[in-house]
């Protein structure tokens, strides 16, 4: 009897410190996820940190990688500490080719958010194609009907792009040759990012986190942020590509991170117009340059 007295008394003893334990586990438990930052779906894993070393380092060694007969401009946005690093030719302008459909879209949904249209299901569909093949009749049907051009010179005014110009070839419809620099880049997915409403900005990083490796008309749009080596589960990318007055234009803009904290633009322009011999040179021309940009922003 007097061993089970002891028996018992021990647990009354301990039950209490014990079930103080748990409760302390559980308030760690919750206090760990409390900070936590939510990110949108499908965007959870931060496969690249912000940059944590020197960007300017990051954007030399893209730099370097030029050869040099190519015009290269590079611009990172770490939007961690708010600063941009700008290459050499960051304010250089180049034909946008297919990253405007990511410009006319942001001001589609700027205009839709303060009541002066209403996107269709037809319209997000084209929205999609646009996004993720880069289809030229996608963005052809939302220029035509949206007013393509008056969009484009109101995103440059209220997305402030230091640099973007509207050739007067744009009025007939080639919306490929509007100009635009690395920080104009910066600038669109800057506001995107932080103007837009969170369910407009949720679906366009989303969708460009499903951009497709074969693009408009079968064009192989795995250059880039989006080659296969240099792509990342998080990797949320707008493509360009185009053979435009002599010159053969590669463009690759996007987010790294999870948490859209790292913003790169890399545009290209080597003489040529654009035979599969051209594409292929600007390819292995762009990659190696996102690949140095990447390796140094993650180190």
């Amino acid at each position: 009897m007097g061993g089970f007295k002891l028996r018992r008394n021990l647990i009354f003893l301990l039950t209490p410190l014990v079930l103080a334990g748990i409760v302390v586990m559980g308030v760690r438990s919750m206090a760990s996820g409390a900070g936590d930052v939510p990110v949108p779906a499908k965007t959870t894993t931060a496969a690249v940190p912000p940059p944590t070393g020197d960007p300017a380092a990051a954007v030399h060694a893209a730099e370097a990688t030029a050869p040099s007969d190519e015009k290269l401009g590079v611009a990172v946005l770490d939007r961690v500490t708010g600063k941009e690093t700008d290459g050499t030719a960051a304010h250089t302008t180049f034909p946008c080719a297919s990253v405007l459909k990511l410009f006319l879209i942001t001001d589609l949904f700027h205009q839709q958010e303060q009541g002066t249209i209403k996107l269709s299901p037809a319209d997000l569909t084209e929205i999609n194609s646009a996004l993720t093949i880069s289809n030229d009749a996608a963005m052809n049907t939302l220029w035509g009907k949206y007013h393509g051009q008056a969009a484009i010179q109101q995103l440059i005014d209220i997305a402030k792009l230091p640099d973007a110009q509207i050739p007067p070839t744009v009025a007939t419809g080639k919306w490929g040759g509007v100009l635009i620099s690395p920080r104009d880049v910066l600038a669109v997915y800057s506001y995107l990012l932080t103007k837009l409403t969170a369910a407009d900005r949720d679906l366009i990083v989303n969708t460009l986190n499903q951009a497709n490796p074969v693009g408009y008309q079968d064009f192989n749009q795995a250059f880039g942020l989006l080659n296969p080596k240099t792509r990342t589960a998080t990797t949320k990318a707008k493509q360009g590509w185009s053979a435009w007055q002599g010159a053969t234009v590669l463009n690759s803009t996007g987010i790294l991170d999870g948490r859209n904290d790292v913003v790169v633009a890399v545009l290209t322009s080597r003489a040529g117009h654009g035979s599969a011999a051209q594409y292929d040179a600007a390819r292995t021309e762009l990659d190696n340059a996102t690949t140095a940009l990447i390796q140094h922003l993650g180190s």
